[in-house]
């Protein structure tokens, strides 16, 4: 038998399960740990761990040791070092942090915890790895790497909301991207306040001036706008038009409401009422991505930065020509188009037309020919009978 005696601290690899604990060796000695002592689960997993534990008793074959004890007064002194440096080993790197062993403890360092810079922790730690860590909560063993640092948001205190600085871009996400001001400290800057059109059109290593809307050192947390300096498009275009001009525009793109309009290289909206003068019509049934034609300015509000754009008030009014063209009482013929609780809809070329259900007898469905008389015609209203 060693000269080990009762207290001492010893360290060994599991090497087996056996009935009601697990056996190692020191040298020739054979270590005996009960599960009762151990703190771990009585599976294969743990064969092969290292761990440290007290000697608690000698046996004829065998030295019993207590590794809960051991663990228990490891723990103590690492609370009464909260406030210290300590040296740790990178047992596991994962996704959401590092798992770390001090003195045979095994804690854990969450990836915020890591680094200052929102960087992936695992392209630069790996296993076996020493790393400095302080204790930020005895109760769950969580440490921290990046408290044992100097903490660059102590020099972003002077900033303040509102306040104009240089940044360079870190990091782009679907959501946005990440800013550095130079020091280590990043800030997020959200798709929507990259600028007035919503796309991110920045590259990593980009230098831009942001504004500060969110600050606060004591939670990290700093949140900055490129938009709020630059101008508003609807700025620019009021340099450029006035409502109720007639402008060149393309079709760019399609949403529910409507269709943007890109004019002289700034986004407009195109509503669905303003589409076409068939009523139900959406501008995606009308047009085409890439249609380039012109269009009449509705709407210019600079604070909202909005613009509004009519396609229907840059042509003529097909219903003044048709009020020219026909009289109450003429006959015509046209194509059924929808149909309603109250009646159908008659497409007549360029104009719709309305027949009341109590206006018709017979039975129609969408694309039947109908013919009937005009009986009235008053603006973007006419109306037939059977």
């Amino acid at each position: 038998m060693s000269e080990l005696k009762v207290g001492d601290v010893v360290e060994f690899k599991i090497e087996k399960l056996i009935k009601g604990g697990f056996l190692g060796y020191v040298g020739e000695d054979e270590i005996f740990l009960p599960k009762s002592l151990s703190g771990l689960k009585e599976d294969e997993s743990v064969i092969g761990k290292n761990v440290k534990a007290y000697v608690k008793e000698f046996k004829q074959n065998s030295i019993v040791v207590d590794r809960k004890a051991y663990l228990n007064d490891v723990k103590e002194k690492l609370e009464q070092k909260a406030d210290e440096v300590l040296i740790a080993k990178v047992t596991k790197v994962k996704p959401n942090g590092i798992v770390i062993e001090v003195d045979g403890i095994s804690g854990f360092v969450p990836k915020d915890e890591i680094f200052y810079k929102k960087i992936d922790h695992r392209q630069y730690i790996s296993e076996g790895d020493e790393v400095s860590v302080k204790l930020i909560d005895s109760q769950r063993r969580i440490f921290s790497i990046k408290k044992t640092l100097p903490n660059p948001w102590d020099d972003v205190k002077e900033l303040n909301i509102g306040d104009i600085v240089k940044v360079s871009v870190s990091h782009i996400t679907d959501y946005g991207a990440f800013v550095d001001l130079g020091n280590g400290v990043e800030g997020f800057l959200h798709i929507s306040e990259i600028n007035w059109d919503g796309i991110n059109d920045l590259t990593l290593g980009d230098e831009i001036e942001v504004e500060i809307v969110q600050l606060n050192p004591e939670t990290e947390k700093l949140r900055v706008s490129r938009k709020n300096l630059l101008t508003k498009p609807a700025e620019i275009f009021a340099k450029k038009y006035n409502v109720g001009d007639i402008v060149e525009g393309i079709v760019t793109k399609f949403i529910n409401v409507g269709a943007f309009v890109e004019i002289d290289g700034i986004s407009t909206l195109l509503p669905n009422k303003f589409a076409s003068f068939k009523k139900g019509e959406k501008a995606s049934d009308v047009f085409n991505i890439g249609d380039k034609m012109e269009f009449k300015v509705i709407t210019i509000n600079t604070e909202e930065n909005k613009v509004i754009v009519s396609r229907k008030d840059a042509l003529p009014n097909p219903y003044d020509i048709f009020a020219q063209n026909y009289n109450v009482g003429d006959e015509i013929e046209g194509k059924v188009k929808y149909i309603t609780d109250f009646g159908m809809f008659i497409d007549l070329g360029d104009i719709e037309a309305l027949v009341r259900k109590e206006d018709y007898k017979n039975n129609y469905e969408i694309g039947d020919s109908f013919k009937g008389k005009i009986i009235e015609i008053d603006g973007e209203r006419v109306k037939l009978a059977e």
